[in-house]
């Protein structure tokens, strides 16, 4: 049985790990792709999983798509430009679309280069921690295409349209210093410590209610779609429906000290 798509789930929180360093972790690669969409799937519906946490092995994180098989138009890049397209819209659209509707908090933990396709992945998450040796590239421009998997749209969205302008017109690289600075990055930390400090702060999310999670993303992600005013009328029915929660009864209880 194939590994490259290896998940433990431990105290409400999913960890994923892309496993194939042979290929940088590529997530282009058929097998990884669909097994990967079938982690996510499977996270989203485990009612016992609250926080998942997305990372890589070995130096990358992940490669993003598999540049031989560009050359060589083999795999998702075979075919005449009528079937390429297609194949991104059944292939790794389907991962994006998946990541983005995502209802669980998203943390990625890149452990190292995250370039192309791979750099997407983490703009996909809601939360990225780094490792030092990390690095990120929109090098898509390098290849002699352009940003095909979202970056545009996701890069304008996480650290403004100048700057993505900047990082898709040069598709130069990024170090940990410059990501943390353009507000890509919550936090840097030493290699070694990376997977601690994912999962200590994703058991710490993990700690609140699910259902308190699952609509405090959406409201987050409604800021892409709704006006200020139509947020608010979407907050004031949630939130009229959590104030009858029996998690909300327990958490004023416990802050007043009402037994």
């Amino acid at each position: 049985m194939s590994n490259t798509i290896v998940v433990t789930k431990n105290n409400g929180v999913a960890l994923i790990k892309m496993n194939a360093p042979a290929t940088r972790n590529a997530i282009t690669e058929p097998e990884m792709l669909e097994k990967a969409v079938q982690a996510f799937q499977d996270i989203e519906l485990d009612e016992s999983i609250r926080v998942c946490v997305l990372t890589g092995v070995d130096k990358a994180f992940s490669s993003g798509g598999n540049v031989k098989d560009m050359l060589y138009r083999e795999k998702m890049f075979a075919g005449n430009p009528l079937e390429l397209q297609e194949g991104y819209r059944r292939g790794i659209y389907r991962l994006s679309k998946l990541m983005y509707a995502f209802e669980k908090p998203l943390i990625a933990a890149v452990n190292g280069v995250a370039v192309g396709a791979g750099f997407d992945l983490v703009l996909l998450c809601d939360i990225r921690i780094a490792s030092n040796k990390a690095r990120f590239a929109s090098n898509f421009v390098n290849l002699g295409i352009i940003p095909g998997d979202g970056a545009s749209w996701l890069l304008t969205k996480v650290v403004g349209a100048q700057r993505a302008a900047e990082l898709v017109f040069t598709g130069r690289m990024l170090d940990t210093d410059e990501a943390l600075d353009i507000g890509l990055l919550l936090k840097v930390v030493d290699s070694d410590q990376l997977i601690d400090e994912a999962m200590t702060l994703a058991e710490s999310i993990a700690s609140k209610p699910i259902n308190v999670l699952r609509i405090a993303k959406r409201l987050l992600a409604s800021t892409d779609r709704l006006s200020y005013s139509d947020h608010l009328d979407l907050c004031s029915a949630n939130q009229a429906m959590l104030h009858h929660t029996p998690e909300h009864i327990a958490a004023l209880e416990k802050f007043l000290g009402v037994k």
